[in-house]
């Protein structure tokens, strides 16, 4: 391993294991004012360093090893944990201070309160920009350099003087410039910038090269705090958008105006002509509401939920004796499949299992394996076979037809209903089809018939099923819901 591991922390913001600040090795000593690495001092206990956190001695290892950067340990265990980032703090300052050159940053604006460049949306949403202010990374050469001179409420680690003027320097090891003192020195209208030294490799302190690199020459690791020149400029080119922005929205404010103004008159043209629409409506509606008019009359006493009551019981005594007989020769999972019903199955003047036992002996028992037969064959025999209720099932037709006709007109309508019925008529008007479909899909779980792909309800005559094998068949008795 190149150097001890370090105590583990659940605070890593970049992510990056590598990038943990906490560690045992100190990578700096401090010598007589002064912070050394430890290829600058003799080795061992004569480097004469101490620890720049806890001031104990500090004894300077591995100077010519291949297998371990150079480093300080504590002669004596300590519990210091704070060397190590003032060792970083304390050279950072020095390296600055030695050399007087610094790379400055690009000033980037912020991505919420100064986009750079900025931008803004006029009335109608479409965004527009403006200048960007350019202001790119460089390198510097600095003058008058002093460590932590004091401003009052606030002490930056090092202050300077570029080719522009004055420039604090920060250097963040572990914490970030607050915002209290950012907004100081934003309010006093100093420039200031930050090197964050808080997510360098653990091994860069122990190489003076890369770490001397990491301070003083790379652009990626600062920011600027306060930089009131590219602001002011900032501002400018945001005061310069405003007015664009505001005088596109003058434009925008007349147009809709005369948009409104023309919207307002053909409002006044479409309700003039929705009136006599509705009246053209409301008399196509009489109209053909009196086509029907004998049949709706009807529509509320024959779907009674008693009338229905009493009609199923009627239908059951009267056909008692022959399900019976039916029902003698049946399979048990065809039984079962015949005596529950569909909520509807009273509309075709017969108790449902009769219609459904007659109906399977006619297109199921009667007929050889292979045969064929349609849904809608079954549908056309149970209608003209029995009694239905024929003023409802002149309703359901016209239902039928005014879907049939909008879907040919392109509209995707699946429900049935009329436009010139109310939707309690609708409701009420039962379907003559869901009855049979729901039965032969009762059959087709029994396993006597099965359905085919094509064409649209084709239905197959199954052989028996071998003897003693009972189909699977669901057994609960009573009506199904209705479709």
């Amino acid at each position: 391993m190149d150097t001890i591991p370090e105590r583990f922390t659940l605070r890593n913001p970049s992510g990056n294991p590598l990038a943990r600040r906490g560690g045992f090795r100190v990578p700096f000593g401090l010598k007589e004012g002064r912070v050394w690495a430890p290829n600058e001092v003799p080795k061992g206990k004569a480097c004469g360093c101490i620890c720049p956190g806890c001031h104990a001695p500090l004894s300077a290892k591995a100077q010519e090893s291949r297998r371990k950067r150079p480093h300080f340990a504590h002669l004596t265990d300590t519990g210091c944990h704070t060397g190590r980032e003032t060792g970083i703090h304390e050279r950072a300052k020095q390296l600055i201070a030695d050399h007087q050159r610094l790379t400055i940053p690009a000033w980037l604006g912020d991505l919420i309160d100064m986009p750079n460049p900025p931008h803004a949306r006029d009335d109608e949403g479409r965004l527009h920009w403006g200048r960007q202010v350019d202001h790119p990374a460089h390198s510097t050469q600095l003058r008058d350099v002093e460590i932590e001179r004091s401003f009052g409420s606030y002490k930056p680690d090092v202050v300077a003087r570029d080719e522009v003027g004055e420039l604090l320097i920060e250097i963040r090891v572990t914490h970030a410039v607050g915002d209290l003192k950012a907004a100081r020195v934003q309010a006093h209208g100093r420039r200031m910038i930050e090197v964050d030294l808080s997510q360098l490799h653990r091994d860069v302190p122990h190489d003076p090269a890369a770490f001397q690199h990491a301070v003083l020459d790379d652009a990626a690791n600062r920011s600027w705090i306060s930089c009131p020149e590219a602001v002011a400029e900032w501002q400018a080119s945001k005061q310069e958008l405003d007015e664009q922005v505001a005088a596109r929205n003058r434009e925008i404010a007349q147009l809709r105006g005369d948009m409104i103004k023309a919207a307002q008159a053909r409002q006044e043209r479409e309700a003039q002509e929705t009136k006599d629409k509705a009246g053209r409506k409301a008399y196509v509606r009489r109209l053909k509401r009196a086509k029907h008019a004998e049949d709706l009359e009807q529509l509320l006493e024959l779907t009674s939920p008693e009338r229905i009551d009493r009609i199923l019981r009627e239908y059951r005594i009267s056909a008692e004796e022959r399900v019976g007989e039916l029902l003698e020769s049946v399979p048990a999972a065809v039984r079962s499949a015949c005596l529950r019903t569909h909520v509807d199955a009273w509309i075709f003047g017969v108790d449902p299992a009769l219609w459904q036992l007659l109906a399977h002996d006619h297109f199921v028992a009667q007929r050889a394996p292979g045969d064929r037969f349609n849904q809608k064959d079954v549908a056309t025999w149970v209608r003209r076979s029995f009694y239905p209720e024929r003023a409802l099932y002149r309703l359901f037709v016209t239902q039928y037809a005014n879907r049939a006709e909008a879907q040919r007109a392109g509209f995707p309508k699946r429900q049935l209903a009329y436009w010139v019925f109310t939707d309690e008529e609708n409701d009420r008007i039962p379907n003559f089809y869901c009855p049979v479909n729901d039965f032969i899909d009762r059959l087709e779980r029994a396993r006597v018939i099965r359905k085919l792909p094509a064409p649209i309800g084709e239905c197959e005559v199954l052989p028996l099923p071998p003897s003693g094998f009972t189909p699977a068949a669901a057994v609960a008795m009573g009506p199904l819901p209705r479709a």
